[in-house]
């Protein structure tokens, strides 16, 4: 059947819209739908972008803010779109007219905007599979309808290299990222503590002497074998996921390589100044050579754990309400302390945008670096309205507790992280790590001398 051929007296011709209706629930269309395709083409279009951006808006809640970046992507999509009608078109024998092919490719839309959207943010990655074989044979079901309706003839070929076509555009899209998100979460900002100024200067004259307390707490048991001991460090105070991830890596760590009773937080917090030792750079210099002055350095074990905002110097900020501090932890910084202090068997851990920029200066034999980020990459989750960061839930609360060793559990973080990342088409983190030989081995012979 031709665009021109008059439709059968069995099923009078309907309108577009109509037609795409019944072909979306699988009711047989048996005529040229009558009507301008192109009219109805960009009457579809006007009415799926609507819908983008109140799905987008929507994912972007509780407070959304406008992108405009996201607008020249949308290009990628007509681009898909056109291409598409334009396969369908010289797959199909008889050949239709290009507009008809191009109503079929648009009334797709709503369909795959349903699974790259709603279906990715509530299915996990297993039913996300699923989901996708099932669309897959949706469409190959809609496309085998529809190219029948506007040519008359069984069109399973073109129909099926439509779906490897859509299925290719979608891992090209992922791949690239190339999500055209026009409204963003918009960033929390947090006001500094009203009474800060005046009491700086008491609280950083008595920041060696909180050290100096939460130090005499630490003790080794007198075992003759390797101990672990851990000391943490919350950068940012203005926001609490920070303070809370270290104390969730205090207490993650501590159970699963006995380390209490040796642990030491540097935590800046705006809720409470008094708490906890603030994290600063000299704070960290010192507590790294106190830590050391407990430890069997031939043989004890370092677990360093650090949650701040990061940026590609690379460094890790620090502030806390007011308070005159020096503002970032520079890789220098880290490196010149740690060697300072002497401590050679070392687990770093870093969740802070940008943090692979610390991997290289870091590594040896006997250090694990792992970090949140790639060295070009920001990390997510970092805000006032949530209690961990995205590598926070992933390493230290869903991995580490159950994992068979550190690396384990950093792989199934990363994986669960960039499933997130797709589903949420944010720009991939990837996490980055470094493990040393020795220093693995050391962590599994400890593991084997527990049990």
């Amino acid at each position: 059947m031709s665009d021109n051929e008059p439709a059968r007296a069995d099923d009078p011709p309907r309108g577009w819209f109509a037609a795409l209706a019944r072909l979306w629930i699988f009711c047989p269309v048996n005529a040229v739908p009558r009507g301008n395709p192109i009219l109805a083409t960009l009457a579809m279009c006007a009415a799926w972008l609507v819908l983008w951006i109140a799905i987008d808006r929507w994912e972007s809640q509780p407070d959304p803010e406008f992108y405009a970046n996201g607008i020249p992507l949308l290009a990628w999509y007509a681009l898909a779109t056109l291409g598409l009608a334009a396969l369908l078109q010289w797959r199909s024998t008889p050949t239709p007219k290009f507009g008809p092919a191009l109503v079929l490719a648009v009334g797709l839309i709503p369909i795959l905007s349903l699974l790259v959207t709603v279906a990715a943010a509530y299915l996990g990655a297993h039913w996300f599979l699923g989901a996708g074989i099932v669309t897959a044979l949706y469409v190959f079901l809609y496309l085998t309808r529809g190219l029948r309706a506007i040519t008359g003839e069984s069109q399973r070929a073109a129909a099926l290299t439509g779906v490897v076509f859509i299925l290719g555009f979608i891992w090209l899209t992922d791949a690239w990222n190339a999500v055209p998100d026009v409204w963003n979460p918009r960033d929390e900002e947090v006001a500094a503590a009203d009474n800060a100024p005046a009491q700086s200067e008491q609280i950083l004259f008595a920041q060696a002497g909180r050290i100096d307390q939460a130090l005499s707490a630490i003790d080794r048991d007198g075992a003759n074998k390797p101990e672990a001991f851990f000391l943490g460090f919350a950068g940012v105070g203005e926001e609490k996921v920070f303070a809370q991830e270290i104390g969730l890596a205090s207490r993650v760590l501590g159970q699963r390589y006995g380390i209490a009773g040796r642990s030491l937080l540097l935590i800046n917090d705006q809720r409470d100044l008094q708490g906890a030792p603030l994290a600063t750079v000299s704070g960290l210099k010192y507590a790294l050579r106190g830590v050391a002055s407990r430890m069997h350095l031939d043989r004890d074990v370092l677990f360093l754990s650090i949650s701040s905002h990061g940026s590609d110097d690379p460094a890790i900020a620090i502030s806390n309400s007011q308070l005159p501090l020096e503002d970032s932890l520079t890789v220098e910084d880290l490196v010149t302390a740690l060697s300072e202090s002497g401590i050679k068997w070392r687990v770093i851990i870093i969740s802070a945008c940008y943090a692979g920029g610390f991997i290289e200066p870091l590594s040896d034999s006997r250090t694990i670096v792992i970090t949140a980020a790639a060295a070009d990459r920001t990390s997510f989750g970092c805000s006032n309205d949530r209690d961990l960061t995205y590598f926070g839930e992933a390493f230290y609360r869903d991995a580490l507790p159950a994992a068979g060793s550190l690396r384990d559990a950093f792989e199934k973080a990363k994986a669960a992280i960039a499933a997130r990342e797709r589903r949420e088409h944010d720009t991939p983190s990837r996490p980055q790590a470094y493990f040393g030989a020795e220093m693995q081995a050391k962590l599994a012979s400890m593991s084997a001398s527990d049990r």
